[in-house]
């Protein structure tokens, strides 16, 4: 057994260990390429392990299928469809072949193929220390070459428990290995094991992975209390439909511009109808990061669509809220103050967008300045107001929303042009 206090660091350098999974057999009459495809919150359950292995860092990845070799050659075919498998992806004949594949010296990482991995966990075991918040533990242990083939065998005898049992059976096998080999062993071990062992655990395992990676990090309080419990049901639902978050944004803009249109129109009940619509969007629009975190499908444009159609639509819901205050009420002053609000909100978000705030600092406070910037960003993306605007238009205050709102907005450009005022003026000298 591995004792806690066997556990240790060595470096803080990142290395470049091989990386081995072992993929357990199939629990019961289970065909084996199934079982290890299996949907897991939308993803089959090998690819969800290999993005996450992938993402902590692993350029170079062993499947060990041990009898079920052709599955392994099936399972590494489905895999190597997928774009975003890119790394090097192997499928050794047997243990021998496996032990081949690093001469002399060499790290290896051995990750247990029944287990859901944490792309965290990884990344400490390849960077030991190099990651906030990466806690996963794992022991480092030295083994003599000659004694790789069959301390392999015994792990790909499905003995990924006994790991300890199966280096002290290899080192019997080879008298002459000592524990000054020159492979060093890395083993990752779970402090909360995902273990998959029956069909229950997929269900468990998605629910997991949906309770705990739906929201984000900067989500303020009114998102985790008010909008996050309602967009993951929203997403539970979705998670296994070809739907995808791109689809979910543009679906999300479309319910925005009919809130606008709504508040256009004027008048108590159609405020209410907005403000009740713009709401629902923005659950929805919860939505697409949810599914794009869970299912391994961010991206640099999906990011930039979803922030481009929230502000067009807080552009279009200011400036309508003010228009239809001036139909019903007759007042000038409304329009003006709609226009503020829209000329504010599409102002500060085109300084942001166009990365003033994002020029390099040349002083030693890089850090705060970047953490600045990220508190401007995240207050500009967020729409915790739409709550706000609901009981507003409940109580038929709009007029109350739009005052307000038309100095805020406006208060934060002032803000960002200040800032990048500064920002020039450091930069010149």
């Amino acid at each position: 057994m591995l004792k806690k206090s066997e556990y240790f660091i060595t470096s803080n350098k990142k290395r470049d260990p091989l990386a081995v999974l072992f993929l357990s057999p199939s629990s019961g009459n289970a065909d084996f390429v199934e079982w290890h495809w299996r949907q897991i919150a939308g993803v089959p359950f090998l690819l969800r392990n290999i993005l996450n292995i992938q993402r902590g860092g692993v350029e170079r990845l062993v499947l060990m299928t041990g009898k079920n070799a052709g599955g392994g050659e099936e399972l590494r075919h489905r895999l190597l469809q997928d774009p975003r498998v890119t790394l090097t992806l192997d499928g050794p004949a047997d243990s021998g072949k496996l032990a081949e594949m690093a001469p002399g010296t060499g790290e290896w990482l051995l990750l247990d193929g029944s287990q859901l991995h944490d792309k965290n966990k990884i990344k400490s075991a390849i960077m030991p220390g190099g990651e906030p918040g990466a806690t996963g533990k794992h022991r480092i242990f030295s083994l003599d070459p000659n004694a790789m083939t069959p301390f392999l065998d015994q792990m790909d005898g499905y003995s990924f428990s006994d790991l300890e049992l199966a280096r002290e059976r290899s080192l019997q096998s080879d008298p002459g290995s000592s524990e000054s080999g020159e492979h060093r062993l890395v083993y990752l071990l779970e402090t909360e094991p995902q273990k998959i062992s029956s069909a229950q655990d997929f269900q468990n395992a998605g629910e997991h992975i949906l309770k705990n990676s739906a929201g984000l990090s900067n989500d303020s309080f009114a998102t985790r209390i008010l909008s996050r419990p309602v967009s993951k049901q929203l997403t539970r639902f979705l998670l296994n439909t070809r739907i995808t978050p791109n689809q979910i944004t543009v679906f999300s803009f479309i319910l925005g511009l009919g809130s606008a249109l709504c508040f256009f129109q004027g008048g108590y009940g159609m405020g209410v109808a907005g403000a009740g619509l713009l709401l629902f969007s923005i659950w929805v629009d919860g939505v697409d990061g949810e599914i794009a975190r869970i299912k391994f499908m961010e991206s640099p444009f999906g990011a930039r669509l979803d922030i481009l159609c929230d502000n067009i639509v807080h552009v279009a819901v200011f400036f309508s809220i003010g228009m239809g205050l001036y139909q019903t009420l007759g007042e000038t002053v409304y329009l003006v103050l709609g226009g503020l609000a829209a000329s504010g909100s599409l102002l500060a978000f085109l300084l942001m967008s166009e990365g003033i705030i994002a020029g390099k600092s040349t002083t030693n406070s890089s850090k705060e300045n970047n953490q600045k910037k990220q508190g401007l960003i995240d207050k500009l993306a967020n729409r915790d107001f739409t709550h706000f605007l609901l009981v507003l238009a409940l109580l038929d205050q709009l007029p109350v929303f739009i005052w307000l709102t038309a100095v805020g907005v406006n208060v934060m450009a002032i803000y960002l042009l200040f800032v990048r005022s500064l920002q020039k003026r450091t930069v010149s000298t």
